[in-house]
């Protein structure tokens, strides 16, 4: 098995990846994906959708409204563990939300345990720090309002529609990023292959993984979906009821104080990490784009922070989740309160080594602003203007013109029945070539009669 560095620069040089995939088996061609696509990825051509890749952003829509179950979210395996000498789990936020609050963090932890992880590390930590990060950030002058880029989707999104609002995206890396480098720095000193497994609910962050945004090489080496270990673990956790709890060493700290970054896993819970005035919450993406077209249109003012989220209710409701998101949205809020209403739970079988050896130990504070240089983004973020008709300006200009005129003979009414989302991107298509002005069925008609 390849190295993380190595594997990682493979996906770059050789593919684009995309984590949402079409079974053409089960397509039925019914048009439904188009219609919710935010990117207008999706076409309906001899009676099944395609996927242009150089447009999505793999927000998942399109796996919640398929009626047919044709698109998938693809994750990595279970089996990808047995490559690593040290497997630690790092469990999104939102995972805690799967499991009603009868079910305590504890117990979560010695579930995973049991499924073979030497070590697990909360998330969540990555969004406190996170969070001290960005209310630094709001202290210095920049662009406002200033957008949160903790959703991969919102930033995939940003760059190809609205690449005029990049400069207000938070320079800074995913709470999972920062959670994976704690990691490594805690366990640093040991021997043996370590391998950092992110367990997610989206599938933007299993492409965010492969192809990282603001930084060349990701310190996860897999993402695992909650839907495949969401029932693993329930059963551990019901047989480790019936059975004394183990007292094994760990190398990894126990993180206490996370209630504020166990909130990101809901809308609005940054925020109310945050505690800032003028700043508002956006969840799903028509929702998103809505407020982005209103922000460039000059038609918001006096907004400092906006807490952006593609799914509907937050990471609880992402495409690879199992549990009803406003359920788990509740439960989120209860736990982000109490630390999931902890009853009863036995004491931490988490035991640090000792600090002298340099792992496991206690986590020394770091000040803000150094926090800021480590967990900044390295590299720019581009736009991806996948929707320029032409490199060539004036060859751009006449196909515009071609638009302009086809969308006179055009119908207007957006029906969807051509394949193409509107009557536009029917145009569009047919001007570069990917479809016939015979697919409009009434254009098509009415130029018979």
């Amino acid at each position: 098995m390849t190295d993380r560095k190595d594997r990682m620069e493979f996906v770059h040089a050789n593919s684009q990846f995309h984590s949402v995939l079409l079974d053409p088996n089960l397509c039925v061609g019914c048009t439904t994906c188009i219609r919710y696509c935010p990117t207008q990825a999706i076409r309906v051509r001899d009676g099944k959708a395609r996927i242009f890749e150089e447009r999505c952003i793999d927000c998942g829509e399109c796996i919640r409204r398929c009626p047919k179950g044709a698109k998938k979210a693809v994750s990595d395996p279970l089996l990808l563990m047995g490559g690593y000498e040290c497997r630690v789990a790092l469990p999104a936020p939102s995972l805690y939300g799967q499991f009603g609050t009868d079910f305590t963090t504890g117990e979560i932890f010695e579930a995973f345990y049991s499924l073979g992880f030497d070590e697990v590390f909360d998330v969540a930590w990555g969004a406190v720090k996170a969070t001290e990060i960005t209310r630094e950030i709001l202290k210095l002058p920049g662009p406002r309002p200033r957008i949160s880029s903790a959703c991969p989707v919102i930033v995939r999104l940003i760059q190809q529609r609205f690449p005029s609002l990049i400069p207000n995206l938070m320079p800074i890396l995913p709470p999972s990023e920062i959670a994976a480098m704690e990691v490594r720095r805690q366990l640093a000193g040991i021997s043996g292959k370590i391998g950092v497994f992110f367990i997610s609910p989206c599938t933007a962050k299993v492409t965010a993984v492969r192809m990282p945004l603001g930084f060349p090489t990701s310190f996860i080496d897999a993402v695992l979906s909650f839907q495949d270990l969401f029932l693993p673990l329930k059963k551990a956790i019901n047989a480790n009821r019936s059975k004394p709890p183990a007292r094994k060493e760990h190398l990894l700290q126990r993180m206490e104080g996370l209630e504020p970054g166990l909130g990101w896993a809901r809308s609005d819970g940054e925020l109310e990490a945050l505690h800032i005035d003028n700043a508002v919450t956006v969840d799903g993406i028509g929702n998103v784009i809505e407020l982005f077209e209103a922000i460039e249109n000059d038609a918001i003012d006096g907004i400092d922070y906006i807490e952006a989220l593609a799914c509907p209710g937050g990471c609880v409701g992402g495409p690879m989740a199992v549990e009803n998101a406003h359920v788990a949205r509740t439960t989120m809020r209860i736990r982000s309160q109490s630390r999931g209403v902890e009853k009863a739970e036995a004491p931490s079988p988490t035991v640090p080594v000792s600090a002298s050896s340099g792992i496991g130990a206690k986590t020394e504070s770091v000040p803000a602003e150094k926090s800021l240089a480590i967990y900044s983004w390295s590299e720019p973020i581009l736009p991806k203007p996948v929707q320029v008709l032409d490199n060539d300006m004036a060859k751009a200009l006449m196909m515009a013109e071609e638009i302009d005129i086809l969308l006179e003979k055009l119908p207007g009414i957006d029906c969807g029945a051509c394949g193409a989302p509107d009557c536009h991107a029917l145009a569009e298509d047919i001007v570069r070539g990917m479809a016939s002005f015979e697919d409009c069925i009434i254009a098509a008609r009415q130029k018979k009669e």
